[in-house]
């Protein structure tokens, strides 16, 4: 009895400072949080962030502000004898009126919807998966996660010579064992080519976001759900997706931005055809910029990108707030 009652009071004294006062000195009250030999930081001096702060804002402001001037001239690069001369709003009247826009732009959003919705889907599901500890669940974890560190372009080539190729592809090869005739998807399809893409591409960086917001969940909190009756469903939809709604936040909306501005896998796939059937702003750009050698309205066309990622966003947070509430 002894030794429990002089344990817990020697824990007590642990956890409380002692402070050696001089004779004559008054008693200092110490704050519970103060920890022995810890200064106490009463200020923060944000001139160290300068330097960081200057990296970022040349890396990224400074482009974009360029692209901003791009946007208000007019210049042709396949007439050096024409002037580059101020077009002011010209560049965007351009695309507003230009139906061509539009389908593009209902492109974007059709591709860009549809894949991060299947990405979200399919990475919970799989992160709900990788949440058991089974028998070689690292190896497992470990190639579901390889999709999202190849480059784009070279997964694109991947898919569309050695998997998608009605000839020498695996597709083709397959086709013809089972006596069927192949279909080009890339050319017949490649919208839904390229979402299935997208989706192989990102849909391990929210399986990512998602199983460390899975495995953050208390096993204690799991236990209790097993004992309380509470089934697979219920767990769940009803427990586990609330409690890492902050985490489907984060992937959604880092998933936007990425899958918003995926270029190169397009360029290698399809190449944004047949036509402009697989066209996206970003693409668009691209097209602005090589093919028409027009800068002034690629730089408009850049900066509606911009505002119309950032209109997604809000509405997105928005919804997204508005449901969790």
């Amino acid at each position: 009895m002894s030794i429990g009652i002089c344990s817990i009071i020697g824990v007590h004294m642990e956890k409380q400072p002692v402070v050696l006062l001089k004779p004559g000195e008054p008693t200092r009250k110490i704050s519970a949080g103060t920890h022995r030999n810890r200064p106490v930081r009463e200020h923060t001096d944000y001139r160290y962030l300068i330097p960081g702060i200057v990296v970022v804002a040349v890396m990224t402001q400074v482009p974009f502000v360029i692209t901003i001037i791009y946007s208000f001239i007019k210049w042709n690069l396949s007439r050096p004898d024409i002037a580059i001369t101020f077009a002011g709003f010209a560049n965007f009247w351009f695309f507003l009126k230009n139906p061509e826009f539009w389908e593009i732009l209902w492109q974007t959003v059709l591709i860009t919807g549809v894949s991060l919705g299947l990405c979200t889907i399919v990475g919970f599901l799989m992160a709900l998966l990788l949440d058991n500890e089974v028998p070689f669940i690292n190896v497992a974890r470990t190639l579901i996660l390889g999709p999202f560190f190849v480059m784009s372009t070279a997964s694109g080539v991947i898919w569309k010579t050695t998997i998608f190729n009605t000839t020498f592809g695996w597709y083709g090869v397959l086709a013809q064992k089972l006596n069927f005739t192949p279909v080009d998807w890339i050319s017949y399809h490649p919208i839904g080519v390229i979402i299935l893409l997208f989706v192989w591409q990102w849909m391990p960086f929210f399986v990512l976001i998602l199983l460390a917001g899975l495995q953050g969940i208390s096993r204690d909190l799991v236990d209790c759900m097993h004992l309380d009756g509470v089934n697979w469903l219920q767990g769940t939809f009803l427990i586990k997706l609330p409690l890492i709604s902050n985490q489907v936040r984060v992937a959604i909306m880092l998933g936007l931005v990425f899958i918003i501005k995926e270029f190169g896998l397009i360029l290698v796939t399809t190449n944004g055809g047949p036509g402009k059937s697989s066209y996206t702003l970003p693409f668009y750009v691209y097209y602005q910029t090589v093919y028409a050698n027009q800068i002034g309205r690629a730089g408009a066309l850049a900066v509606m990108t911009v505002i119309f990622t950032l209109l997604l966003l809000r509405m997105l947070y928005s919804q997204i707030q508005r449901r969790s509430v």
